[in-house]
């Protein structure tokens, strides 16, 4: 289906970028023709998960918001891709033994950049432009306050549900400072959507 919609706008794009009068002749050097929009969706279900792995305890958080913009090569098969520069989580909450609240869920080093292949099963990369996929959480300890920073190089996932939802599960992410209450990892689940990213 996707197939057909390359080609579809790249037939309509080539018809718009030629002058008046021109209709059947090509440019000499014609710009590389992309479909842009909006990427901005919530999390399809009720939280987005970030365990301990092999465990139950960890952070739960009721909100997270992605946003950014996507582009896609119409020739088939293309790569959707573009900058995500909003991350967002909040309403979080953990169950972690000596943690009595999350203070903050932060993701840093935006924007990062999403890219979706046109392939089987959708796979998708969110990826740094620089540095490494981070998450700072700060958590109210019985000892006090504690910053657990986490990284990773970067977060695989597929478009689901008939290609309306962006679906990562269990990525890990690699504990790089913080004190021994943090997990020395933890791993990141979540589904956001509904998505229209081949309209």
């Amino acid at each position: 289906m996707r197939n057909r919609l390359f080609a579809a706008v790249t037939a309509l794009i080539a018809l718009i970028v030629l002058p008046a009068g021109t209709a059947g002749a090509m440019p000499a050097t014609p710009a590389r023709p992309t479909v842009g929009g909006p990427l901005s969706t919530d999390l399809a279900y009720d939280d987005a998960t970030l365990f301990y792995p092999g465990t139950t305890s960890g952070t739960k958080c009721a909100a997270s918001h992605l946003g950014g913009t996507l582009a896609v090569n119409p020739s088939s098969p293309g790569t959707l891709s573009g900058p995500v520069n909003v991350l967002t989580f909040s309403s979080c909450v953990s169950n972690t033994i000596g943690v009595t609240a999350v203070i903050s869920l932060t993701v840093d080093n935006l924007p990062y950049t999403l890219a979706i292949a046109d392939t089987a099963d959708s796979p998708l990369v969110l990826a740094p432009t620089s540095g490494s996929i981070q998450t700072t959480v700060v958590l109210k300890t019985l000892a006090g306050v504690a910053t657990c920073v986490y990284r990773a190089n970067f977060l695989n996932g597929n478009l689901t549900n008939n290609l309306t939802q962006i679906t990562l599960v269990k990525q890990l992410l690699t504990k790089s400072s913080g004190p021994s209450i943090c997990y020395p990892s933890l791993e990141f689940t979540a589904s956001y959507g509904p998505v229209n990213l081949f309209n």
